[in-house]
C-alpha cells in the first residue's frame, strides 16, 4: 500500500494532478489531499486574493476560511473515492512548498503529485516556484502533472 499526497489549489493544474494521481493510485493505495491556504490570504480583506474554489459568501457569513475550504475539499475526496481509495483531507497555513513539504514527511507518504503551475497570493499563475521548491527538497518522488 502506498501513501499519495495531491497538493489542491483549484487551480487547473492542480485538478490535473488530481486526475493524475487518481490513475496512479492502486485500489489499496491511500491518498491524502492537501491544500495550503497562504497566511497572507487569511489576513487579506482583499477578494481577488482568494482560492478560486472557496465561495466568497459563505466564507463571510459562517466559519473560518479554514473550515470552509475544508468542507470544499471534503466533496471532491467524495468524488475521488468512488474508485475505492480511501482519500483523507488536510488544510495548512503557510508556504505552500513548506506545508506540502512537511505534510509529506508527517504523513510518510511514497509520492507527492503536484501541479507544473497553480494559484500564487494574489491570484495569478505561477510558473512553478512552489513545484520547483518541492522537487528540490522532498525526501521522496515527485510526479510533476502539465
Amino acid at each position: 500500500m502506498k501513501k499519495i499526497l495531491i497538493a489542491y489549489d483549484g487551480s487547473e493544474a492542480s485538478k490535473k494532478a488530481i486526475d493524475v494521481g487518481m490513475k496512479c493510485a492502486k485500489e489499496e493505495d491511500s491518498i491524502i489531499l492537501l491544500t495550503v491556504i497562504p497566511a497572507e490570504l487569511v489576513e487579506s480583506s482583499f477578494v481577488k486574493m482568494l482560492l478560486p474554489t472557496i465561495d466568497m459568501s459563505s466564507v463571510v457569513q459562517s466559519g473560518s476560511f479554514k473550515e470552509k475550504t475544508m468542507e470544499t475539499l471534503s466533496t471532491i475526496a467524495r468524488e475521488m473515492e468512488i474508485n475505492g481509495n480511501q482519500v483523507s483531507v488536510d488544510v495548512e497555513i503557510g508556504d505552500p512548498a513548506d506545508e506540502i513539504l512537511l505534510a509529506a514527511k508527517t504523513h510518510d507518504v511514497d509520492v507527492i503529485v503536484v501541479g507544473y503551475k497553480g494559484y500564487g497570493k494574489d491570484g495569478r499563475f505561477l510558473l512553478g516556484s512552489d513545484t520547483d521548491k518541492i522537487v528540490r527538497y522532498a525526501g521522496v518522488s515527485v510526479l510533476v502533472v502539465r
